[in-house]
Parts: structure tokens; C-alpha cells; sequence
């Protein structure tokens, strides 16, 4: 069975809530006549938790939005640098036509991308993606066409667990694995194969440089 991969706590978005609700009801629980000392720490604690959280928020406001978002979607493809992976036969390899997992959900985007580019497509890989509020990671699967990124599902956890760690590596550098697609089925029901046949060999060429 495949291992789930998930975001650690402190990497999660919902986590520095999490935290400051927890040390406000453990402050509150203490009665400061009764333990004055373990009282005061705790509110130090929880008030300068409390004043982090808030420059985190402030922050989120006020500096440029990430690309890709702390889901792992690409709102453009400026800033990053995409490196084709090659395509390689199923028999010489053993990591066969992978399906996009959730496209039932993204038929638009998918349509959307296939105005413009017929049937011959490309898909930007984005490591580290998660649902809203969800700790699952995921590979995020973007066709990309008109020189936009079109989201439109995720790869298995399968896939994820081999080769998660390697598209981290580089999408660290700003550079993200692009690799051949196929899209088969009518409009509303499409589903999408990708090529990852050369991926290892792609993230072992790539580090070097």
C-alpha cells in the first residue's frame, strides 16, 4: 500500500490557530491565586504567540501572493521555469501512463485548455499540493496552454510517495517538470494520462546542473 504523505502540523494553515486557541484555554485553566508563576508564563506565552499570528496575518496581506499558492497551484506560469521531462516507451521503463486523479471536478479547466491547444498536451508537475485546509499531500497536475496553467487534478499517492521528494528538489530552484499528456474521452468526461517514464532520470540529470 502506498504511504499517504501529510503535512506536518507547523507546516499546516490552520496550525498557528490551533495553537493559540490551546494556550488560551490552557492559560484560562490555570487560576492565577493558586499557581500565580505557571499563570504569568503561560500568558507570556499566549500573548506572544497571539502578537506572531498577527504579523503572519498582516504579512500574508500585505507581500506579493505566491506562485505557486500554499495549495500548490500556479496562478501563471511567470517566475517559474518549466524542464520538459522526455518521453519514454511503457516497455523500457516500469513506471507506465499515470492517470490524473480528481479531473471529474476540473472539466472546465480541461476543456478550457484543449480550445486552445487540440489534443496534444503538456502538463506542469507541482509538488507539495494539498486540498483547503487539508494535510494530504499531493502532486498538483496543470495542463498548461496560451502559456497558462490550467489545474486539473492530482496524481496518486503512489506517485507521490516516488516522486514527490525529487519535484521538490527543484521546484525549490523554481523549476518544475513538464511532461507529455494525453487526454482521452468526450467533452464533460474527460480523463488525462501523464508520462512519467522519465522523471527519475529527468530529477537525477536536472540536479546536476
Amino acid at each position: 500500500m502506498p504511504r499517504t504523505l501529510r503535512r506536518p502540523l507547523w507546516r499546516w494553515e490552520p496550525g498557528p490557530y490551533l495553537l493559540v486557541l490551546i494556550l488560551v484555554v490552557i492559560t484560562s485553566a490555570i487560576r492565577p491565586d493558586l499557581y500565580p508563576i505557571a499563570y504569568w508564563i503561560a500568558f507570556a506565552i499566549t500573548v506572544a504567540a497571539g502578537a506572531g499570528l498577527i504579523v503572519v496575518i498582516v504579512l500574508s496581506f500585505t507581500r506579493r501572493s505566491r506562485n505557486p499558492d500554499s495549495q500548490g497551484i500556479l496562478n501563471s506560469l511567470d517566475g517559474i521555469v518549466t524542464v520538459p521531462v522526455p518521453a519514454m516507451d511503457a516497455p523500457a521503463t516500469d513506471a507506465p501512463p499515470t492517470p490524473v486523479l480528481s479531473t471529474r471536478r476540473h472539466q472546465q479547466a480541461i476543456d478550457a485548455a484543449l480550445s486552445w491547444t487540440g489534443s496534444a498536451t503538456q502538463a506542469v508537475l507541482v509538488p507539495d499540493a494539498t486540498r483547503w485546509l487539508g494535510r494530504r499531500i499531493r502532486i498538483a497536475v496543470h495542463l498548461v496552454a496560451d502559456n497558462r496553467p490550467y489545474h486539473v487534478g492530482f496524481l496518486s499517492d503512489l506517485a507521490t510517495e516516488r516522486y514527490n521528494d525529487a519535484l521538490r528538489a527543484h521546484a525549490t530552484d523554481g523549476r518544475y517538470a513538464l511532461v507529455v499528456t494525453r487526454v482521452v474521452g468526450e467533452a464533460g468526461r474527460r480523463k488525462i494520462d501523464v508520462a512519467l517514464g522519465g522523471l527519475v532520470a529527468w530529477a537525477d540529470e536536472n540536479q546536476a546542473h
